[in-house]
């Protein structure tokens, strides 16, 4: 016999047929009364009696058939009903539809159809065969045959409940949920004394949140059947969702009374004690039902929250599992998983289940919402501004997922966008904590800080010793390079909340500033043995242990001891890696990403870093089986599959390099470095020709991607063969234009010596394509070096505009007003300080160190301008401390810098002017 199945909703998908029977001896009136007491056990044993007594009597077995049912004994029910049939008892088809009805509750659909043939005759029985056949054709998924055979029961039994019902059914299995509801209530029209059909009715308002519908349409069948334990619990289930417990548990006893052991009348008090939040209660209830709570739909949801309410975690999880694999798309057992895992410090995980949620794309902002945070807390901010920006399609009007999403989008870079979304929540209503922050955070972004500081000073006095709103104010003062107050505020930060990341960060920046790195060490270790991932405090501290200054030594100690913090840490671990590398360690870099917490890691990372080491130290053999081990974890990764070419090649396997990066190119056409390295083994392997004709054929090839098109110019500048490569470049260009085409015909040109040539080209594209920043930020180059400065100007002025996030640009442009006199370095030392915060590098840090130390701030000027020479920027640079280690009365410091400067033979734009101070110097 095929298990029962307990579903909620559900429907009976055949009608019960009301028996029509004579009086019968005493056992049949003490079966009678005694359902009318809602004893159906006892009601059941009195039939039994009724049929020993009158044995080929039908009408009494149909009673016993009735009463068995109900009580959850089909097997019964269907032997009774059968000998019913046999004794040609069958009223109106009344005792097939209830045979048939045992067929479909016992799910045999297959039997169904094989032991009932469609029959024409009588027409009764055979519209209810018909309408039984549609339902099992439904539970086998055969639509077309389901709808024959709704047609057929219509035709046959057009004044019978059965085959409207029949027709609903179909309705919803196509998906009509309207015309499913319009034709059950023409059947309710015509047959309002169907019980079914106010079940059903009753479930589809319960689908559709019309709880009172629901509750009204249930208690139709209640108070009509007291007995009918179906109707007590479809009722029960639509008070609980009402928030009616005590309603509802009056429908549970009386259904238990009737059915002391009924699973669903059972689970719906494990339900009742989960809305009151007696989790205890609703533990012990579930277990009664133990191995049947896989009938129900929640079951084991309800079991995880039960076990969660309980504190018991694994339980709890191991319930929450079983409910998402059953059901992968439902909205809450998703977020209940997923915030499991939160809890437990898996974010990734969470991500993992909550975007399997969303493959359907579900309308459920709280979902979207759940998957941006846990993006958020897996460190991927583009998908955690994809999901949020999601949830407030879903719903445009909430303003506390609004400022979310703008504080998603700031973390990653997107001002504009986080200005945009934190603006609407403001509109919609209160401000929501951490708005106006926002707002001042995207207005530094964008380098307006006046802007910034106005929004900052609308907070209250609460919000005003807030982190964020601290952090800000910290880094308000840093933009403005006051360093002292920036220190203060920062310092501020971290006394109120030593575990602030963004303070300690801040305070770090404001230490390196004031030449006190040795300070920011251990703040910028900490963030990092607390948060592994953590890439500013890395960065820092990588950059600080590679400096070869007397931090180097502490710097690297605070990375070791971050790494030895989190063992399993793979990125911190490949972090500490690439500097054992730069140092000349190969071997002590392998021996760290061999360590166990990290072997047994999934991904690419570490097997491809691992490949390198190994080819580092000539051991080609472990450094293949690792490229290996990273093409295996994942087939799509481009280095993986380069490295692994790069490997064969060594080993002079052409064919296998070629065959591997051709077959990553069907997968990835795209990829500009796939296509490179392709070019790179025929010209190994086949020579210049075989990759000249690789190279256009890949270039011609239809919608070919622009990388492509560019190949055969490519090809000829790795050969330097400049001039051709240029006409390479315009012929693709001349094909199909594209600013990618543009920009290598450019450089080619000028490397090809041809500089006015290129500038006519690009000035030619901006003009077609005034947009286009790339093109603008290259020519404004042309023009700086060939000193247009006020061209170089107007055209930057169009790229900071467009791109006001753009570091080279703002530092260009800082640049270029510097050289055009006095009067604009205000407006310059304002674009350098942007760029430097948004980029802070030597290039950056030289160009308003020279610009500060020109507007009579030498000390400050002295501060960036030892940053940029330490890391590099020379010879300018050099030339540039010098001056404003003059300018700070410091006479001795600026000969050391510029001796060692005059004494090379370096070439600078400045030179002249370095001899010029030299000289003052001397004197």
């Amino acid at each position: 016999m095929a298990r029962n199945k307990y579903r909620l909703p559900a429907w009976t998908l055949a009608a019960l047929m009301a028996a029509t029977a004579p009086a019968f001896a005493d056992a049949a009136d003490r079966a009678r009364a005694a359902a009318a007491r809602g004893e159906l056990r006892a009601a059941q044993i009195e039939w039994r009696n009724a049929v020993r007594e009158s044995p080929e009597d039908g009408a009494i077995r149909i009673g016993l058939a009735e009463a068995s049912l109900r009580i959850g004994d089909v097997d019964t029910a269907a032997r009774e009903a059968r000998a019913a049939l046999e004794r040609g008892h069958d009223p109106q088809g009344s005792t097939t539809a209830l045979l048939l009805r045992t067929y479909l509750v016992q799910g045999r659909a297959r039997e169904l159809l094989a032991d009932f043939p469609q029959a024409e005759t009588p027409p009764a029985a055979a519209g209810q065969i018909a309408a039984a056949r549609a339902l099992a054709h439904l539970l086998l998924r055969d639509v077309p045959a389901a709808r024959e055979a709704v047609a057929t029961a219509e035709r046959l039994a057009p004044g019978v409940a059965q085959p409207g019902l029949a027709a609903v059914a179909l309705a919803l299995t196509e998906g009509n949920r309207q015309a499913a509801e319009a034709r059950l209530d023409k059947v309710l029209e015509a047959h309002p004394e169907v019980d079914e059909a106010w079940l059903r009715k009753g479930s589809l308002q319960l689908d559709r949140g019309d709880r009172a519908g629901a509750i009204e349409s249930f208690g139709r069948v209640v108070a009509r059947s007291p007995n009918d334990v179906q109707a007590r619990l479809r009722r029960a289930e639509a008070l609980l969702r009402d928030n009616k417990a005590e309603a509802a548990a009056q429908d549970i006893d009386a259904a238990l009374t009737i059915t002391p052991n009924n699973p669903t009348a059972i689970y719906l008090r494990a339900m009742q004690f989960g809305s009151q939040s007696d989790w205890q209660q609703a533990d012990s209830t579930l277990q009664r039902i133990g191995g049947q709570l896989g009938n129900f739909p929640d079951g084991f949801l309800l079991l995880a929250l039960a076990k969660s309410g309980l504190g018991q975690k694994a339980q709890a999880e191991d319930a929450a599992r079983r409910h998402v694999a059953r059901f992968p798309d439902d909205p809450r057992g998703a977020r209940l998983l997923a915030g499991m895992a939160m809890a437990a410090g898996r974010p990734a995980e969470a991500a993992a289940v909550l975007t399997r949620a969303t493959q359907n794309r579900p309308r459920d902002a709280a979902l979207y919402d759940a998957l941006g945070r846990a993006q958020t807390a897996a460190g991927r901010p583009d998908l955690a501004v994809q999901a949020l920006a999601e949830a407030a399609r879903i719903t445009p009007e909430d303003s506390a997922l609004l400022a979310r999403l703008g504080i998603a989008r700031m973390a990653t870079g997107d001002a504009a966008g986080a200005e945009g979304a934190v603006e609407r929540s403001l509109d919609l209503g209160p401000a929501q904590p951490g708005a106006r922050e926002m707002l001042a955070a995207a207005a530094l972004a964008r380098g307006d800080l006046d802007a910034a500081a106005a929004e900052l000073e609308q907070l209250d006095a609460t919000a005003r010793q807030g982190e964020m709103a601290g952090v800000l104010e910290g880094t308000l003062r840093l933009l403005r390079l006051d360093l002292a107050g920036a220190r203060s505020a920062f310092e501020s930060v971290v006394a109120r909340k030593p575990a602030t990341v963004a303070g300690r960060l801040g305070l770090a920046r404001v230490m390196v500033l004031q030449n006190d790195a040795a300070a920011a060490v251990p703040l910028l270790g900490a963030v990092l043995r607390e948060q592994p991932n953590n890439n500013e405090a890395a960065t820092r501290l990588a950059a600080l242990a590679q400096s070869q200054t007397e931090v180097a030594p502490a710097a690297e100690a605070a990375l070791i001891a971050a790494q030895q913090a989190n063992p399993a840490a793979a990125r911190l671990a490949l972090n500490r890696a690439g500097l054992l590398l730069r140092r000349g360690e190969p071997a002590a870099a392998l021996a760290l990403l061999d360590t166990q917490p990290l072997r047994n890691q999934r991904g690419v990372a570490l097997p491809l870093a691992r490949a390198e080491l190994h080819a580092a130290l000539e051991q080609f053999d472990a450094a293949e089986t690792a490229a290996r081990e990273a093409m295996a974890e994942d087939p799509s990764s481009v280095p993986a599959r380069r490295r692994l070419a790069a490997l064969l090649m060594r080993k002079d396997d052409k064919r296998g390099a070629e065959t591997l990066l051709r077959q990553g190119l069907r997968e990835a056409p795209d990829d500009a470095g796939l296509q490179q390295a392709l070019l790179g083994v025929l010209r190994d392997g086949g020579g210049a020709e075989a990759a000249s004709a690789e190279a256009e054929r890949l270039a011609r090839a239809p919608n070919a991607p622009t990388s492509a098109r560019a190949l055969p110019g490519d090809l000829l500048m790795s050969q330097r063969r400049h001039a051709e490569a240029a006409e390479a470049y315009a012929a693709a260009q001349a094909r199909a234009p594209a600013a990618l085409l543009v920009l290598r015909q450019v450089a080619a040109l000028r490397a090809a010596g041809r500089v006015p040539e290129a500038t006519r080209v690009l000035e030619a594209w901006v003009a077609q394509n005034p947009e286009d920043t790339a093109a603008l930020g290259t020519l404004a180059q042309f023009d700086l070096l060939a000193s247009r400065y006020p061209q170089a100007e107007e055209r930057l002025r169009r790229v900071v505009a467009a791109a006001p996030e753009n570091a080279m640009a703002l530092n260009n442009l800082a640049w270029v007003l510097s050289e055009q006199g006095e009067a604009k370095l205000p407006e310059a030392r304002g674009f350098a300080e942007r760029a430097y915060y948004l980029a802070p590098s030597p290039n950056t840090a030289d160009t308003l160190g020279w610009i500060l130390a020109r507007s009579g701030e030498p000390q400050m000027a002295v501060t960036l301008l030892r940053q940029a020479v330490a890391t590099g920027q020379q010879p300018a640079a050099s030339y540039h401390l010098a001056f404003a280690l003059h300018q700070a009365g410091d006479a001795d410091a600026a000969r050391r810098v510029l001796e060692p400067l005059l004494a090379s033979d370096a070439s600078f734009p400045d030179r002249a002017a370095a001899e010029r101070l030299r000289a003052t110097l001397a004197n």
